[in-house]
């Protein structure tokens, strides 16, 4: 590996490491709701707008609906989310955050927010268009890789 990819490579991993650790310990700290970060995904994909199916919420997430189904017990349990079934089709089961999931829901946006202006913040306008490049690049690459793909050939071992 080159020097620039070893230095790359060392910052993206401290970079997500610390970005989730941040992430949960701000939300974990400010509602006191003991959410974790999964859970704040499914908060995420639920959203403050209009109820929305427990089927909806999986295909947004990419999961199944027995994942799904686990995630959001665990949520009702914490009084984050609530469920119901719609009178007029009740095979489906609607899922929408209550008070304290709209306030994780809130502090998860607002982290964002400052992480963002804070980084974006001193740079002029050409490095905001470079590091808004990189990243959708960084994005790209990881729309199109599989697992698989970045296991070594014949699974050996280096």
């Amino acid at each position: 590996m080159s020097d620039k990819a070893e230095v790359l490579n060392d910052i993206l991993v401290k970079l997500f490491n610390k970005i989730l650790a941040i992430e949960e310990e701000a939300i974990t700290k400010a509602a006191a709701l003991g959410v974790t970060m999964s859970e704040i995904h499914v908060i995420e994909a639920i959203g403050t707008d209009e109820p929305k199916s427990m089927s909806e919420v999986a295909s947004g997430l990419g999961v199944t609906l027995g994942t799904l189904t686990a995630s959001v017990n665990r949520l009702v349990h914490k009084g984050v989310v609530s469920r119901c079934r719609p009178k007029e089709d009740r095979r489906v089961v609607l899922v929408t955050l209550t008070d304290d999931g709209r306030l994780a829901h809130s502090i998860h946006e607002h982290f964002h927010r400052r992480m963002i202006s804070g980084i974006l913040q001193d740079l002029d306008e050409e490095s905001q268009d470079a590091i808004i490049m990189a990243a959708e690049k960084l994005y790209q690459f990881f729309e199109r890789v599989k697992p698989e793909d970045l296991l070594l050939e014949n699974g050996a071992k280096p």
